[in-house]
């Protein structure tokens, strides 16, 4: 688990970035009523983050061993236990950028309850009865644990992303500010 944690905590720096750097960039537009920027600057936020997690995702799946081999370097044993699990807790990876992207655009428009909101419901409300329930359903065992993460990434990510959608995107009609 601390493989895949650290994993997922380096392939995640990038997304992180780009989210973190685009609060800003958002904030002033919407501050300044340029609501199309304001759109624009999500749409590029969101796919840029969704090319870079679709492809890291695709990276794990093809080379898992390079990966693990980061943190592992003398235990093959390990090594071949780790393949799987880094394939089911990576699964849905790019999922996760719709959860950055919905907390980074609340953030950036002053609503931090919403971002809040939605980080403790997948990680505490998603996540944690997961890797609880999971492995006694279906006879998963530790797997159900892996599982946990990616399911939480689609249920979380999907929530977050579809609820800024539903509430921040319709109130950036009217452009009153800089001019594009």
């Amino acid at each position: 688990m601390t493989i895949l944690n650290s994993v997922r905590d380096i392939l995640t720096m990038p997304v992180n970035g780009l989210t973190s750097g685009a609060q800003p960039v958002l904030g002033f537009n919407y501050g300044a009523q340029a609501y199309r920027r304001v759109k624009k600057g999500i749409v590029f936020m969101t796919l840029s983050c969704m090319a870079y997690t679709l492809v890291a995702w695709l990276l794990v799946f093809l080379f898992p061993q390079f990966f693990i081999q980061i943190f592992n370097t003398d235990d093959a044993a390990l090594l071949q236990a780790s393949i799987p699990a880094l394939h089911m807790y990576f699964f849905g990876f790019f999922m996760m950028t719709f959860q950055f992207a919905g907390q980074s655009t609340f953030v950036a428009l002053g609503k931090a309850k919403h971002a809040i909101f939605f980080s403790i419901f997948r990680k505490v409300i998603i996540v944690i009865p997961l890797t609880i329930l999971l492995p006694g359903l279906f006879q998963m065992g530790v797997n159900g644990v892996f599982w946990a993460e990616p399911i939480s990434n689609f249920v979380g990510g999907a929530a977050s992303f579809i609820t800024m959608l539903c509430t921040v995107w319709p109130a950036l009609k009217e452009e009153k500010g800089l001019a594009h």
